[in-house]
């Protein structure tokens, strides 16, 4: 039952949005009980509708197996103490990859006809939630929409799937459909700019500039897009001038890694970090905690510091928001968290399957709308994941990359092969 899973798989990528949307309608901060619920009886329901007729072991396994076998490891040499919530968003994060594997490619027009309209939905209502957030309260900042400040970069991601969706299909619908489209993609990224929302609108220009080069008969559609959400974001920004002004004088003082005498006193864009109390050092202590890029930065040298010393086997799941300046702080960014907390050899393992499923999706993509849907959509999530990530709850990254392994591994021969193949030939891609 393709459509089953398929369904399940467009709600699990999209879990961020959905949470937003109820919970903020609830008027909640969050239900561990049911956000677990809801992650489950996703993996759940892809894996029972799924197929693994025809299942084989991937090369590509063999990173994910190494992981979590550093991941234990790591655990079992640095038993702190860690919310067992998080523990369980792991375990449904690594559940999710080889759910992502029981889906085959005869699924994948089903799964992206789902992911359509479930996306679309997601879009059409986070927009038009946002905006009045927007003209209502304009002050400076990020809108809480519907409680939540990030709300607007999770209603981003189901734009970006949108987007590829529609890079990655052969038109065959009417051209009035597809101008709606666009015109609802162009106003929903202008929104989300003028929301301040960063880097996932960078990672869908990225993305748009990728179909463009993959296939030649795409490339006036796929610059014509991009051309049209480089203005939309231009637009979004000039219409919260002042806003986008402070973020400006936010990114120079991160750039140059002082705090400015007036922007520390700002109506901060977010909350304010919390310092660990044992980070005494003089660079975390000059750190302008109402500056999300300046914090970034540091969060990216704590780990440069901690990584040399982290071992084969890491410090331990949870250990950054001890070791680094910020309390609780992950380092937004799922391969330095797993160098850190997962050592050398967990680090190195998820640095292979990142990079090679996106380079082995490459050149089958081209001709194949199904196979540039998938390569397109690993893309995204991973580049999010190198921005946003925590990986104990990046479950749609591990979804989607078990989707491609399942995808890669039944297509014209065996992963393995196509691996071989592609270190020998380095110069003219995977077979």
């Amino acid at each position: 039952m393709p459509k089953a899973a398929s369904f399940a798989f467009a709600l699990a990528i999209s879990a961020s949005s959905v949470f937003a949307l109820i919970y903020g309608s609830l008027g909640l901060n969050g239900y561990g009980a049911f956000t677990a619920s809801y992650l489950s009886l996703t993996v759940i329901m892809i894996a029972v509708f799924g197929s693994l007729e025809g299942f084989r072991f991937s090369i590509l396994d063999i990173p994910v197996l190494t992981l979590i076998a550093c991941a234990g490891i790591s655990f079992s040499r640095n038993p702190q103490q860690v919310d067992l919530r998080e523990l369980v968003l792991l375990g449904l994060t690594v559940s999710a990859y080889f759910a992502g594997r029981s889906l085959v490619k005869e699924d994948v027009p089903v799964l992206r006809a789902v992911c359509f309209w479930i996306s679309l939905a997601i879009l059409s209502v986070g927009t038009a939630l946002t905006v009045p957030y927007l003209v209502l309260h304009g002050e400076l900042g990020r809108p809480f929409v519907l409680g939540f400040d990030n709300a607007t970069t999770a209603f981003s991601v189901s734009l970006g799937i949108l987007i590829i969706l529609l890079l990655s299909s052969e038109y065959r619908s009417p051209t009035w459909i597809r101008n709606v489209l666009v015109l609802l993609i162009a106003f929903s990224m202008a929104v989300f700019a003028a929301s301040m929302v960063r880097f996932s609108l960078l990672a869908i220009m990225v993305c748009t500039a990728l179909s463009a080069l993959l296939l030649k008969q795409q490339r006036r559609f796929a610059l014509s897009m991009l051309a049209i959400l480089v203005a939309s974001t231009a637009l979004g920004l000039l219409a919260r001038f002042d806003n986008a002004n402070l973020y400006v004088r936010y990114a120079i003082e991160g750039a140059r890694g002082e705090v400015s005498g007036g922007s520390a006193t700002i109506l901060p864009p977010s909350y304010a970090a919390r310092r660990n109390p044992e980070a005494t050092t003089a660079d975390c202590e000059s750190v302008n905690t109402r500056n999300s890029i300046a914090i970034r930065k540091q969060l990216i040298s704590d780990a440069a510091n901690l990584i040399p010393r982290a071992g084969l086997f890491g410090f331990g799941f949870m250990s950054f928001g001890r070791l680094g300046c910020f309390e609780g702080a992950s380092p937004h960014n799922d391969l330095l968290q797993a160098f850190v907390e997962f050592g050398w050899m967990g680090g190195a393992a998820f640095l292979t399957l990142i990079a090679l499923i996106p380079l082995l999706l490459l050149k089958p993509a081209r001709p194949d709308g199904d196979l540039r849907f998938v390569f397109l959509l690993n893309a995204f999530m991973i580049m999010l994941s190198m921005a946003y990530g925590q990986i104990g709850r990046d479950l749609p990254l591990f979804l989607v990359l078990g989707l491609a392994v399942s995808v890669l591994s039944s297509n014209d021969g065996s992963a393995s092969s196509r691996v071989r193949f592609h270190m020998l030939n380095w110069g003219t891609g995977p077979k």
